[in-house]
Parts: structure tokens; C-alpha cells; sequence
């Protein structure tokens, strides 16, 4: 057990005791001493930063704890028993001259004592300062600061001559003698990069605090895959090591999932093509080989669904009907990796660039799925996470594509076997928000007078913290044919809002306006995505199973909004949107919008457990100089 000497200790030492006091109190415009100043005084104040001295050996500190230090407004000075985490203090020379802190009623004073003298067969060597603080040149401060070389040569020959002497007793110094704040609040630790000795709630250990972190943790139900071999889908414990497959810095852990959903709903209604009375049901299989943490293959099929059309009983004219459906036909199958990865497992170091591909009949979908939504036989690379600081760019991704087949488009009559498409689709984060933007060249490789291309643009950005904005344009032009015979001509503006309220997650209100002209067209569009207005509102939105009734959702020269709000429940638990939709014609091009129309529409969605859940759809459009659209429908979806 180490003792440290009392401060009489010290002073027994020495036959010439001499002590210099410096009165640290508040400045005169009554602000208190800064808790740098305190903490210095009290970390190398008295014994408790002395070495240990045991016989003829000398040691190093021991780890002590700080008592709290905080400082009133009136200048007192209040110790609390605090405790803290205990941390190592800096190595002093034991020869040094000590310092103390001495509390009084008027405040306290910085004591330093004269040096201590050690054993004189003491032959241990004092270990260097943890810190590159001089510890000698500032008692060279003190004493320059504390008292004159006068003053001090005055009472020395006042001492030898055997008169009375306040040597003993701490000197109070006036304003001009005090050693200046600057100087205390030097730090000793300004060559170390440690946590600073200051008392920080967070370092108080309470261990009913941290365990409340884990017992408030509960499980969460997870729905598994049908199909898991390998590891568990959302298992817990570490990963296991993988294979040295293809070298020790891709280890392959294989695993195989099928996953997806199914959905049956029924509907009763009208849409656009006549009476929609239907019970139809839809199957979602997903199934991913996973090689490596960055290669897999995956394959998508909808075994009950042709042609976006849906295995289904139905009511026409009266009578009942059942309609099969069944088609094995894959929708997608693609590989996707990353080559730098690949390059670094087969030489031996980490991957040393990221160039993430695909290739196969590959899914692409590219501003929430308004310029493109398909899956086509094709190609693409990514160029990720890369910034640009002349263009002040912080963060940008760009995509390049290759499509050479079945690409679907209204461009092309439902065709799919008709067209190719070359580009790239950018994302860019700058200036405050984010840029979406892309170019493709559409080519028909039969006609080449129907070829084209396809630019689009698009800015999102909050402003005043209140309004989410996203601006989009989408332009076709390039075909040569006659005005009237055109199928990808013309432009699409749209004007996406959203308002942030005071309950930003369960209380959204949007307001979402568009105008196109002529017939703008998206490069690719699956038949079950609907149209290119899809995320304008609900009432443009198809349901991709039972032929719900939509406002027309093309933007041939069409202009409209939908206003409405999205109200979630507190626990995120529940959803009910509300909406009003208008949709006007501003030319001759589009036979399914003559005059005006007006929607309304509603959705209400909620769970029933983790893996399901219940969905109701109503809506009504007047449409002027048609008949109008209308329906209700209400769907159960299983999730696995």
C-alpha cells in the first residue's frame, strides 16, 4: 500500500522552509475561476502528483480519483465526493517543489513548498514525465509572478537575522503580485491526446442505468423464408467463417432463400375497359443464391401471373368464370457482384477499387420507378460513392445500362422484342439536396425512324424545414415520323410536395401537380406498373393485381394534381390516406381524357401480425364525356 507524505512531512524535511502564496479568486468584474485553472491547481497540488518514496526507492504514481470540482457564481469553492473514473497522473520529479490548494473561508490559495530532499544512498533513477510539461519553469513563474526579487531578498535577511518572519504563514499578495489566470491555465496535458481529467456525467458508472439497456430488449418476431439452407435468415450469433473459395478476402458463405408473397384480393368496380368483378390471386417467388457477401444470383417468378394478368375467379355478364394463369417463365434471373472484390479475393488483398455489375434479365428502376421500371435482358455497372469537390459534390453514384431485349415500352406497341436502349442514370447529392438525372438512347431495331431519346432531370430539397420539394422533367424527342404517327415525343413536368408538420412521421400532407405534353414516355415500363403517373396519387396508381380503376395515368397531353394527406398511426402500426385528384386535357392527342376529370380515393392498410396483413381500396372518378370509374376492393397479403 502506497503512503504518501503529509504535507508536515514536507515541511520536517527541510531546515529552510519557505512557502509562496498566490491568491486565486475572481477577476474584478466578479466572473468565476475557469475550471481549466482549478483542475491544473488541484493536478499538481501537494502529495497527490508527488511520486512515491519508500526507503531508498522511488515509484510512480498511483491511478487516484478527482473529487468534483464546480465553482459557484459567488467564487466558492465546492468539493463533491463524486466518483469518477479513476486515470494515471503524470510522473513528477519527487525532488520538485509541491503544490497544494489550501480552503479557507475567503477562498483558497496555491501553496508551493520548497524541494524535498531524498536519502542520499538513494540511487534509483525518477522516471521522465509522462508529459513534456516543465514543471521547473513554471515555479520559475510563480516565483517571478508572487514576489520581487526585492521583497524576497528583504525577508530572507529578516529570517538570518533571527527577527520574526511571516515565512510560515501564507502571503496574501495584492492584485498586482497574483499570479495571472493565464498562467494556471496552462494545461499540463497539451502534448497528450487523452480524455481531459474533468468529471463528465457520462464517465459515473451506474450499473442499473446499463443494464436497463438490455433488459428492456426484447425478441422480435421474424417471419423466415419458405426455403432457408445455409445460415438462418436474421439468425443471431457471430458470422460463421467462410470458405477460401475465392481467396481469403472473399470468403464465400453460401446460403440459399426463397422468399416473397402471396396476395388475393377481391374488387368490384368499373375502370376504364369496362366491369372489374373479380376474386384473383397473386404468388411472389424469390429465390437468391448468395456466394459471397458481394456475389449472387437471383431469380424472380410469379408462377399464377401472365402477362399482367392474374389466375383469378371472375364475374363477366353474369356468369362466373375461372381464369388460369399459370406461367413458370422467369420475370427476372441476373448475377450481380462486385469485380473489385472478385480482384482482390484472387490476388490475395482487399478489394481495391468497388465496380459493382449485374448482367441477365435484370430489374432496373431508376427515380422511384418514373423514368424506368422494368426488367430487361441486359447489362450495367455502377461507379459508387464517389465526390467531386469543383463541382462541390459530396456524394454521387452513376449507373451505366445496356438493354438489348425485352424492353417494354408504349413506344413500341407492347412489343418487346422491338427495341435496345444505352445509358446512364445519375444520382448526386449537392448544393443541399439531391440530382437525379439520366439519358438514354432508345433504338428500334427494326425502324429506325422510331428511335429516340429519352433525358430526364430531377432536384429535391427541403426548404424552410417545412416543404419537401422534388422538381422532375422527363423530355422524348428524336423521331422521325410524322407529327400524328410519333409515340415518344414531347415532355412531362412534375411538381412533387410534401409538407412537414409537427408529427413528421404520422401526419403527411402532399400536393403533387403535373403537365405533359404530347406522349411522353418512360424507357421501359412493365405491363403491371402502370402508367408513368403512378406516384402522382392513389387515383393514378394501379393495385398490380385485381384491375382497380385509375384516373388516365399516360400524361398525353394532360395536365392535373392530386392533393391529399397520409396519416400513419402513432406505432407506425397503421395507414389511411385520403385524396382528391383533377386531370384536364390541353390538346387532341389523348382520346381518354376529352374533358375534365375528378377523383376521389382512399386507402386504409393495416397488420394483423408480423407476416400479414388487410388492405381496402375505394375510389370514384367523374369523367366528362365518358362513363365513369369507380370500385372498392380488399386484399390479404402473407409475406414469407
Amino acid at each position: 500500500m502506497n503512503n504518501h507524505p503529509t504535507i508536515n512531512e514536507f515541511a520536517a524535511r527541510s531546515d529552510c522552509r519557505r512557502r509562496f502564496v498566490s491568491r486565486l479568486a475572481t477577476s474584478g468584474s466578479g466572473r468565476p475561476l475557469s475550471i481549466a485553472s482549478l483542475v491544473f491547481a488541484i493536478t499538481f497540488g501537494g502529495v497527490s502528483g508527488a511520486a512515491d518514496v519508500h526507503g531508498d526507492e522511488l515509484t510512480k504514481p498511483r491511478p487516484i480519483r478527482m473529487p468534483l470540482v464546480s465553482v459557484e457564481p459567488d467564487s466558492v469553492v465546492v468539493l463533491t465526493e463524486t466518483p469518477v473514473k479513476p486515470f494515471r497522473m503524470p510522473a513528477t520529479d519527487p525532488t520538485a517543489p509541491k503544490r497544494e490548494l489550501q480552503f479557507d473561508s475567503d477562498g483558497f490559495s496555491f501553496l508551493v513548498f520548497p524541494e524535498l530532499v531524498t536519502p542520499s544512498n538513494a540511487t534509483a533513477k525518477t522516471e521522465p514525465a509522462e508529459t513534456a510539461y516543465d514543471l521547473l519553469g513554471f515555479e520559475a513563474k510563480v516565483r517571478a509572478n508572487l514576489v520581487s526579487d526585492e521583497s524576497r531578498s528583504e525577508r530572507s535577511d529578516s529570517a538570518s537575522d533571527g527577527s520574526s518572519s511571516d515565512l510560515d504563514t501564507p502571503v496574501r499578495m495584492v492584485a498586482s503580485d497574483c499570479l495571472p489566470i493565464t498562467a494556471c491555465v496552462e494545461s499540463p496535458f497539451y502534448n497528450d491526446f487523452s480524455p481531459t481529467p474533468v468529471v463528465q456525467s457520462s464517465l459515473i458508472h451506474d450499473g442499473d442505468r446499463e443494464q436497463w439497456v438490455y433488459d428492456a430488449k426484447h425478441d422480435v418476431p421474424t417471419q423466415h423464408p419458405w426455403v432457408e439452407w445455409g445460415r438462418i435468415f436474421y439468425g443471431d450469433g457471430i458470422t460463421p467463417r467462410g470458405r477460401n473459395w475465392f481467396g481469403e478476402t472473399n470468403l464465400a458463405r453460401p446460403k440459399f432463400y426463397m422468399y416473397g408473397d402471396f396476395r388475393t384480393g377481391v374488387a368490384s368496380g368499373r375502370n376504364a375497359a369496362g366491369r372489374t368483378d373479380n376474386w384473383a390471386n397473386r404468388l411472389n417467388l424469390d429465390m437468391d443464391l448468395q456466394i459471397t457477401e458481394s456475389s449472387r444470383f437471383h431469380s424472380f417468378v410469379g408462377p399464377i401471373d401472365n402477362n399482367g394478368a392474374f389466375t383469378r375467379f371472375e364475374r363477366v355478364a353474369g356468369d362466373y368464370r375461372f381464369r388460369d394463369e399459370i406461367d413458370f417463365t422467369p420475370v427476372t434471373a441476373f448475377f450481380e457482384g462486385d469485380i473489385g472484390t472478385m480482384i482482390g479475393g484472387a490476388t490475395g488483398q482487399t478489394s481495391p477499387f468497388e465496380l459493382p455489375v449485374t448482367l441477365g434479365l435484370v430489374p432496373l428502376l431508376f427515380q422511384n420507378g418514373i423514368w424506368m421500371e422494368d426488367a430487361v435482358t441486359g447489362a450495367a455497372f455502377a461507379l459508387p460513392s464517389r465526390n467531386n469537390r469543383y463541382l462541390k459534390w459530396s456524394n454521387y453514384d452513376a449507373t451505366f445500362f445496356a438493354v438489348f431485349d425485352q424492353l417494354n415500352s408504349a413506344a413500341f406497341a407492347g412489343d418487346e422484342h422491338a427495341a435496345q436502349a444505352f445509358g446512364t442514370a445519375w444520382f448526386i447529392e449537392a448544393y443541399g439536396g439531391y440530382i437525379e438525372t439520366g439519358y438514354a438512347y432508345v433504338r428500334d431495331r427494326n425502324n429506325d425512324a422510331r428511335s429516340y431519346h429519352n433525358v430526364t432531370a430531377s432536384f429535391t430539397k427541403r426548404y424552410f424545414d417545412r416543404i419537401s420539394n422534388s422538381i422532375r422533367v422527363i423530355v422524348n424527342a428524336g423521331q422521325d415520323l410524322a407529327k400524328q404517327d410519333r409515340t415518344a415525343d414531347g415532355a412531362l413536368f412534375l411538381f412533387e410536395n410534401s409538407w412537414i408538420t409537427a408529427a413528421p412521421l404520422t401526419v403527411v400532407p402532399y400536393a403533387n401537380f403535373f403537365v405533359g405534353w404530347d406522349r411522353p414516355q418512360s424507357v421501359a415500363r412493365a405491363g403491371g406498373s402502370g402508367g408513368i403517373l403512378r406516384n402522382t396519387g392513389i387515383n393514378f396508381d394501379t393495385d398490380g393485381l385485381n384491375g382497380f380503376a385509375t384516373l388516365d395515368p399516360t400524361a398525353s397531353d394532360t395536365a392535373g394534381a392530386s392533393l391529399g394527406v397520409d396519416l400513419i398511426g402513432d406505432d407506425l402500426n397503421r395507414q389511411l390516406l385520403l385524396e382528391v385528384s383533377y386531370l384536364t386535357p390541353h390538346g387532341d392527342k389523348n382520346a381518354a381524357v376529352p374533358d375534365d376529370q375528378f377523383a376521389t380515393g382512399t386507402r386504409y392498410q393495416f397488420p394483423i401480425s408480423n407476416w400479414s396483413l388487410l388492405r381496402f381500396d375505394m375510389m370514384y372518378g367523374w369523367r366528362r364525356g365518358l362513363e365513369d370509374v369507380y370500385g372498392t376492393r380488399m386484399e390479404y397479403r402473407w409475406k414469407f
